[in-house]
């Protein structure tokens, strides 16, 4: 469809053949009071439009959220028509775009965040030129909210970098192609029609008909119609494994939330689009899949990829209800490849009810797998569009089986869907000091709501033993402090219910301690029970039985080195 490309005149930002993030920039820049320099290269990670007066600045304008990989900082863009033309939209689906900042001020007439007199906000900076480098990155990191106080991380410097080769870069987007002659009719077979759905947006219905086509190759793009041309190209379209010519389809790039192909683009439908069908006998193409291999899932976090793995083991079909009443079914498969690496593979449904005993052992390719993340394990789900072949016919598959017949047995795996206390496993990123983690207040980052995992080598030093226990609901799958109410009745607002009981649940509050400083954190109950060595509900019993030996059993824990991973927030 489009090969990747890189402007001759933006090669005057190569550092060593690498696209790279100017860290640390936002500190030196307010350090030097606005007078540096530099021209930074920064990604975008979200745009807003702005009304005229929105923020105090005269003119309409797009408010940038950027990262330089350390910092992250909220800029006006007044340049709104070069945004607009250069299809700026910042999101990891389809944005990420790395942009070089060749002009750069600072408004204090204006603020950001400014909502009274008491809050002042965050002085404006304001974008007076840039230059659009690359698109279609991941975000490669959230950074730390920077406020404009050069005092805050005075002196700091960081020794991670961020950065992309240049031959993986490109500024390609739809506007890239200026009439649909660019692209040549696509003779290709249809392997999924399966999305044929009508969404609401607002008063109006849109409907959407989708569908993969792969050519004599086996490379598989995604294809989208909507309304009328939706209507009529689900007319034409309705067998698999057909050939088709499409003629007349503009491009875009793929947003890898729906699109499970793994093609950096899709192509798009309109009223001229003409779809024939192919008359000659074309053999089915090949299954390529571009194959994740399982030691690398934790790097997809929240991405759909393809996975070529043997199944490991097969759990029973398990049946539950919910709080809410709804009945479900869920089986767990463990998956293994060469990587060493076992991933739990979650069915839901009838999936988990047809998945058959007899696949043990076999090689699958699953294409379109989630990536999900818990408690830093990580774990893979599938969906309607996702699709699972039992002994495909791909490169690699006939390794893997010789592979798993012959070395598994011997194999030191590594099982990457349990969130370990005191295990090593994936211990080797993310080490933190607990000076820097106190320093950079990484547990109060606006940008990252849902807190950051970080990885500490630390001594438990004090551990608070009168507030180590607390009565919560006694739903299965609620944890919630329950309050007690006259009659021996206890409430749970969560579940909005009243009980005659409850039951006990950890939340130990204690101190870890290394040679840069403490710091306090909650451990609640998988964990606390790893360490103590039994249930809260034992506990409990013990408190009331002895209360020197409960004080003990918590304090003979101290002084003692442990592998932390902690959920700053």
């Amino acid at each position: 469809m489009s090969s990747a490309y890189t402007p001759a005149h933006s090669r005057k930002y190569d550092t060593n053949g690498q696209l790279r993030l100017s860290t640390g920039f936002f500190q030196r820049y307010f350090e030097s009071d606005g007078t540096n320099k530099e021209i930074p290269i920064l990604q975008v990670t979200l745009v807003k439009k702005l009304e005229e007066g929105s923020t105090g600045y005269p003119e309409a304008c797009f408010l940038l959220r950027l990262t330089d990989g350390l910092f992250t900082l909220f800029v006006a863009a007044s340049l709104e028509s070069q945004c607009v033309a250069d299809g700026i939209v910042g999101n990891s689906e389809n944005g990420g775009e790395i942009i070089a900042v060749t002009g750069l001020k600072i408004n204090r007439d204006c603020y950001i965040g400014k909502s009274g007199a008491k809050t002042s906000g965050i002085p404006m900076l304001v974008i007076t030129g840039y230059e659009l480098l690359s698109r279609g990155h991941p975000i490669f990191s959230a950074g730390i909210s920077h406020a404009g106080d050069k005092d805050t991380f005075y002196g700091f410097i960081s020794t991670q970098s961020y950065s992309v080769p240049w031959s993986s870069t490109s500024t390609a987007n739809e506007s890239t192609y200026a009439s649909q002659q660019d692209i040549p009719p696509t003779a290709a077979q249809i392997f999924d029609n399966s999305t044929n759905t009508t969404s609401r947006t607002g008063a109006d219905a849109l409907k959407v008909f989708s569908f993969e086509i792969t050519d004599k190759d086996g490379v598989a793009i995604r294809v989208s119609a909507f309304n009328d041309v939706a209507e009529r190209a689900s007319e034409i379209i309705q067998l698999v494994t057909y050939t088709y010519y499409i003629t007349g389809a503009s491009v875009k790039q793929a947003n890898k939330r729906f699109n499970n192909t793994g093609h950096d683009y899709e192509l798009i439908m309109n009223a001229s689009t003409v779809i024939d069908r192919c008359r000659a006998g074309i053999p089915i193409p090949p299954l390529v899949l571009k194959i994740c291999l399982l030691d690398d899932v934790p790097s997809h976090k929240n991405e759909n990829i393809n996975v070529l793995a043997v199944v490991d083991e097969i759990h029973q079909v398990n049946k539950f209800t919910s709080r809410q009443g709804q009945n479900f079914t869920k089986r767990d498969i463990h998956l293994v490849d060469q990587s060493s690496s076992v991933v739990k593979l979650t069915l839901w449904g009838e999936q988990a009810e047809i998945f058959q005993d007899h696949v043990f052992g076999e090689v699958v390719s699953i294409k379109g797998a989630r990536v999900k993340e818990w408690m830093g394990a990580f774990s893979l789900a599938v969906g309607p569009s996702s699709k699972i072949v039992f002994s495909p016919q791909m490169d690699g598959a006939l390794s893997l089986s010789e592979w798993y017949a012959n070395k598994r047995r011997m194999a030191d795996v590594k099982f990457i869907s349990t969130a370990s206390f005191g295990r090593s496993d994936g211990f080797d990123h993310d080490l933190c000091l607990i000076g820097t983690v106190n320093a950079l207040q990484l547990g109060n980052e606006v940008a990252l709501p849902n807190g950051r995992f970080i990885n500490l080598k630390a001594m438990l030093t004090t551990i608070r033993t009168d507030t180590a226990l607390y009565q919560s609901c006694p739903n299965d799958g609620c944890s919630k402090k329950v309050v007690q109410l006259s009659g021996g009745h206890y409430r749970c607002g969560k579940c909005n219910v009243s009980c005659s009981t409850f039951k006990w649940a950890y939340m130990i509050q204690a101190e870890l301690t290394d040679f840069t400083g403490s710091i306090w954190v909650s451990i609640f109950s998988n964990i606390a029970a790893k360490m103590l060595g039994m249930e809260a509900e034992q506990l409990a019993e013990m408190k009331a039985a002895d209360q020197d030996a409960y004080v003990r059993l918590p304090t003979s824990l101290c002084f003692t080195y442990y592998n932390w991973r902690i959920n700053a927030n």
